[in-house]
This record gives structure tokens, C-alpha cells and sequence, in this order.
């Protein structure tokens, strides 16, 4: 897992606020392009990896109730932003794979660890568990804090026998 900027940092903390919360899809789109450049080098590497098939980007979820509030999924619009960004079409953004089955208490509402993983364990699901097996995929979202919930997927991910999972995101 790897995170490119501070959350601290009040640029970034604004710019993530402002897409999830005041509806600013486009600052998904531009993070996820800023995503995409700051990894340029080591998509090389993650090209190598997939054996000449299209990689997988998979934003991570979020509840239909949220989805239903917002209207939109933030890490969605950060991974739409990553994938436009490659001219030679190798990603291919899945949201359709990994759901949210269970609605939990936001995590950035607790701040105990172990809360935080007790709070986000088993609550995601795979619908097409057939087209990750000897994928590469790279999961991304907008903050990671403890990094349970991106660890949560990726157990799911790696349990679909995937070839290799890449966690990314705009801040940590």
C-alpha cells in the first residue's frame, strides 16, 4: 500500500473534502491524473507484471447509502482520473467487482485501531470472482489511515487468486 501525499498537508486535506463532501467530481479526476504521473515509473513495473492482459483498477467501495447521499463514489472518480491518464489502454476500471456489503460506521469517525479493524472486518464482497483469478490489480482510494480497509480488500482480492494487488491512494 502507498499513499503520495500528507493528509495533513491543507492543500490536500481540502481537496479531498472538497470532493467527497461539496461535490467537486473534478478534483477526483485531476488527483487521480496527479496519481497517476507521481507512479509513472513504477507502472512500468506493474505492466511487466500483467503479462500483456489489461490491468485491473478497482476503486474501493463505498455503501449504497452513501452512494445514494453523495451520488458518486470518490475513490471512483480518482480512479476514472488514473486510468484516463494512460494513453496506451492498459487499465480497465472494474467498480463492478468488489461491493460493500455491509453499512458500517465511517472510519474516519473512530479513532481506535483496533476498532477500526473489528469495524471494517468482513464487510466486503466479490460479485465476478472468476475474472480476478492470475489478474493484476491495483485498488485505489482517496485517504488511507490505519490502511484496514484497503487490507480488508486485498485479503478478498488475493483470496480470488489474484497474481498481484497494488494499494494505492491519494493520502495517508
Amino acid at each position: 500500500m502507498m499513499a503520495i501525499f500528507d493528509y495533513q498537508d491543507p492543500i490536500i486535506k481540502k481537496a479531498i473534502w472538497e470532493l467527497k463532501y461539496y461535490h467537486r467530481r473534478y478534483l477526483g479526476k485531476k488527483l487521480g491524473q496527479i496519481l497517476y504521473e507521481f507512479l509513472i515509473e513504477d507502472i512500468s513495473d506493474i505492466r511487466a507484471m500483467s503479462l500483456g492482459r489489461k490491468i485491473f483498477v478497482i476503486p474501493v467501495p463505498i455503501s449504497k447509502r452513501k452512494i445514494k447521499l453523495r451520488g458518486y463514489n470518490q475513490s471512483k472518480m480518482i480512479a476514472e482520473g488514473f486510468c484516463s491518464s494512460n494513453n496506451e489502454n492498459i487499465f480497465e476500471l472494474r467498480d463492478n467487482i468488489i461491493y460493500k456489503k455491509i453499512e458500517t460506521i465511517p472510519q474516519a469517525k473512530i479513532s481506535n485501531r483496533g476498532k477500526r479493524l473489528k469495524n471494517i472486518k468482513n464487510t466486503f464482497g466479490i460479485k465476478k470472482q472468476g475474472l480476478l483469478e492470475g489478474r493484476t490489480v491495483i485498488l485505489i482510494d482517496d485517504v488511507i489511515t490505519t490502511g484496514a480497509t484497503m487490507k480488508e480488500i486485498i485479503k478478498i482480492l488475493k483470496k480470488a487468486k489474484t497474481k498481484k494487488v497494488i494499494g494505492m491512494a491519494i493520502a495517508h
